[in-house]
């Protein structure tokens, strides 16, 4: 009985360690919408339960300031994702791509046609701020040609690229996706 005593503390201790590895591994819980006065802009006060969601505490604090006072912010930064919004036919199917700044080679992804227009939820893996994005109607690619990076589309052409400004988040919470209505025509 004393050596099952002694051995209590190392079995709680082991317990708690198995408790947390198998509760990470499962989706998280703590995307569910704010309620209640207060809820979704805590002034920094909830930054351990934003941390515990996945999403960057200050990132979380400069979005719901941007919002609250109406400021401009880039939409690649905004901690719960940007959704891009390009308007187009159904037939027509729409890229939306980047140059990674690292490596210099294409990030690309067909957008899914849904509620009228062609639209992708970014959250991982987005462009920085400040990188121009690409749009083609069609699949695109990237070619080397007299020692540029060029962009094509479908048909061959050249995909000019369009650089992103600030957006004013109106109404969005920092926990829902930005979205971000593209035209690639101008």
């Amino acid at each position: 009985m004393l050596t099952g005593w002694l051995l209590l503390p190392i079995a709680v201790f082991g317990g708690l360690v198995a408790w947390i590895f198998v509760t990470a591994a499962r989706p998280k819980a703590m995307d569910v919408p704010a309620v209640g006065p207060g809820a979704g802009d805590t002034g920094g006060a909830n930054a351990l339960g934003e941390w515990i969601a996945g999403r960057d505490p200050n990132d979380v604090q400069r979005a719901n300031i941007a919002r609250r006072e109406g400021k401009p912010i880039d939409p690649f930064v905004w901690p719960g994702g940007t959704e891009v919004v390009v308007a187009g036919a159904p037939a027509d199917p729409v890229s939306f791509g980047w140059l990674d700044p690292r490596t210099g080679l294409l990030r690309a992804q067909v957008l899914r046609f849904r509620d009228g227009a062609w639209r992708a939820v970014l959250i991982e893996h987005r462009p920085p701020p400040g990188v121009p994005v690409y749009i083609a109607r069609g699949a695109m690619s990237q070619r080397i040609l007299g020692g540029d990076r060029v962009i094509i589309d479908a048909s061959g052409g050249a995909v000019r690229p369009v650089s992103i400004g600030a957006v004013v988040p109106e109404g969005t919470q920092a926990s829902d996706p930005l979205p971000l209505a593209i035209d690639p025509d101008g």
